[in-house]
């Protein structure tokens, strides 16, 4: 491909929402893609010789260098300060241990990251390797013939990636193949981590003397209450009246995280953008749904009688989480990581709140289901066709996994792993997280808490009380050593998992069997954060009775190891304990979809908003929006393009890997 062509191209992905949209003359014929078979590697897997020709982490002789492309997200609490990604200690790490230069030729924000890879394209051409979200970046270069070819680059990955890929989640791989050809490593990500939740401040249902709703009726009614009730729950929070919010949500009604419509819409057992199986076979669009019409016609009278946060549509995501953070808000819809990130802030900024949580409420004498992709491709680790070294994407994979799961890293690596030394996840370029240990995460944390609880072991008996009551198991040391568990450093200052404490556990061999279960990251943070609080909850003690130590792993506890919390809801569906309904569409976008769904997408935002405050009536739901918007700008072409894709994508699994069995 010439340099104008890729030009072209890059340029196209910038303005495709705003002349695509006016194609008329297109054929929107689905031409199914041949998926093939997964290339075997060319050494016998089971053979001596396999690792020495896919080695893991396998040093170049000389040194490769590699253009790399990165979001640059802000940096989180315990990183140090002065990070980039430019300086971050991942890029030396790679250069000693695998003899890879890395160069940022393209590093921005969130917000302009697309269009900042974008023009980089057109004047450039592709970095050899960059980590995107785009699908429909991923299916036009690789229809382009602008990606390389990953399959023998595959089997690099270490085993418990390939695991992931080829057990685990072994719908992923056939979603970026074309005729036996792997044109990206896929993001590998559990689907159910997307399911919602209700969280409810339980002070302020205690307040006004109600229950935790399990029906949508109940919850307007909760919400009612709130908004009835704002001057005596400011009274007994020391909020002030006009900032009591009943239930809060995004102005962003298109988009799926948490704060937004999405999980209201569940309830409803619908979701924006969403292709469900009508029972016959046939996909049909969410948004046109009688679902989706009842579920807006129960925002409008939330909306009307002050339920909804009447500033809803002026609030971002990062607002309604602060607000939330503040102690303003008496409900809203999230997923599993919650308690932890933004509840257990709550908890510890305002004296008295306290959350509770249920699964989605549904309409009087209907069931709800949390809506999930069938497959989840959520993102592409690609490389360039030009690039020389295409399996060194899985070398750095690698070596990124070796650095964040390996117990033995900082022996390995050094200090330099950790964050408070400049290792910063969100700036390494190309990676891939375990899909499945989370739940090994959660499993083993859950035992070995309970164990720890029922020998006996009470952290409190080996520190001073007023110690303990302020830093529970911290300690602050000048200077570490190596049977030390590092749990961060702030401002030149190291905190370490208390030494008399872990003295006390090494001298125990039932205690020390437990403890030594948890990987290193789960000590400095499940054990170092959460046992205090799971300790005193244990026994009993109330939430405002705990000491400033005990209340603050209120949020570690309650999202990752608590068998009611965050995260057990997310491990409950994948082992079917509870059910989802599915978005059936998944992989990259449809060429309808990328023509014509920006358009509809931004549309349905501001109808949905003129119908949930009242500028727009509902009775005009069909005539207005779903014919208006939705069929008059191609939705129909959309629905039949993925109807034909439906029905051409039945793949057989056991076919697409049976090079390797």
């Amino acid at each position: 491909m010439n340099k104008l062509k890729r030009s072209f191209l890059a340029l196209l992905f910038l303005l495709l929402p705003l002349f695509l949209t006016s194609c008329t003359e297109k054929d929107y014929t689905y031409v199914a893609v041949e998926v093939g078979q997964l290339q075997a590697p060319s050494v016998d897997r089971n053979s001596e010789e396999y690792r020495e020709k896919y080695a893991t982490l396998g040093r170049y002789e000389n040194t490769v260098e590699l253009d790399v492309a990165v979001c640059k997200f802000p940096l989180e609490s315990g990183v140090l300060e002065s990070t980039t990604p430019f300086n971050q200690t991942f890029n030396q790490i790679a250069l000693d241990v695998l003899n890879i230069k890395l160069n940022y030729v393209v590093v921005a924000n969130s917000s302009n990251y697309d269009s900042t890879l974008g023009f980089y394209m057109t004047d450039q051409g592709l970095p050899d390797m960059f980590y995107t979200t785009n699908s429909a970046l991923y299916s036009e270069l690789a229809a382009d013939g602008m990606l390389a070819d990953l399959s023998d680059a595959f089997w690099y990955l270490n085993d418990e990636l390939q695991e992931n890929y080829l057990e685990h989640f072994p719908s992923l791989l056939p979603t970026v193949m074309q005729e036996g050809k792997l044109y990206s490593f896929p993001t590998v990500s559990n689907q159910y981590a997307t399911a919602q939740r209700l969280y409810i401040r339980q002070d302020w249902l205690d307040i006004v003397n109600m229950d935790a709703p399990t029906t949508m009726e109940e919850m307007y009614e909760v919400g009612k209450a709130f908004a009835d009730n704002k001057a005596k729950i400011a009274a007994a929070t020391g909020i002030k009246e006009n900032r009591v919010i009943p239930f809060a949500m995004t102005k962003e009604l298109t988009w799926s995280g948490s704060y937004s419509a999405e999980g209201f819409f569940n309830c409803y057992r619908t979701s924006i953008n969403s292709y469900f199986d009508d029972g016959q076979g046939n996909l049909v669009f969410s948004n046109t749904t009688p679902e989706m019409k009842e579920a807006l016609t129960m925002l409008n009278k939330m909306y009307t009688n002050g339920v909804l946060d009447n500033d809803f549509m002026t609030k971002t995501s990062d607002q309604v989480e602060s607000n939330i953070k503040s102690g303003y808000v008496g409900m809203a819809f999230g997923e599993w990581w919650m308690p932890k990130d933004t509840l257990g802030d709550c908890i510890e900024r305002v004296p008295g709140s306290e959350w509770t949580w249920v699964d989605l409420p549904a309409p009087e004498g209907k069931t709800s289901q949390p809506i999930v992709k069938r497959v989840n491709v959520s993102g592409y680790n690609l490389v360039s066709k030009d690039c020389k070294n295409p399996e060194a994407a899985a070398k750095l994979i690698n070596l990124f996994y070796d650095i964040y799961y390996n117990d033995e890293a900082i022996d390995k690596y050094g200090d330099r792993v950790l964050p408070s030394k400049g290792f910063y996840y969100q700036f390494v370029p190309i990676k891939l997280w375990d899909g499945i240990a989370s739940i090994r995460e959660y499993e083993r944390a859950q035992e070995v808490f309970d164990n720890l609880y029922e020998l006996g072991f009470n952290p409190a008996n080996y520190i001073d009380p007023a110690t303990y009551a302020e830093w529970g198991v911290y300690q602050a040391v000048n200077s570490t050593t190596k049977d030390d568990y590092i749990i961060t450093s702030i401002e030149g200052q190291t905190y370490v998992i208390n030494r008399d404490v872990i003295n006390a556990i090494k001298g125990n061999k039932a205690w020390s069997d437990e403890f030594f279960k948890l990987k290193n990251r789960e000590k400095t943070l499940h054990f170092a954060d959460g046992y205090a609080y799971f300790v005193a909850f244990k026994n009993g003690v109330k939430l405002d009775e705990m000491s400033k130590a005990e209340r603050s792993g209120w949020g570690i506890y309650h999202e990752m190891i608590d068998p009611t919390g965050g995260y057990a809801f997310v491990v409950d569906l994948t082992y079917g304990k509870v059910t989802a309904k599915y978005d059936e569409f998944y992989g990259a976008n449809l060429t309808a979809m990328a023509d014509k769904l920006p358009y509809i997408t931004t549309q349905t935002g501001l109808y949905f908003a003129r119908m949930i405050v009242g500028e727009m009536s509902l009775n005009d739901f069909e005539s207005q929006y779903v014919q208006a918007v939705v069929m008059n700008n191609g939705g129909d072409i959309i629905v039949n393009q993925v109807n034909q894709w439906y029905k051409a994508n039945k793949i057989d699994i056991d076919k697409v890997y049976e090079n390797i069995k």
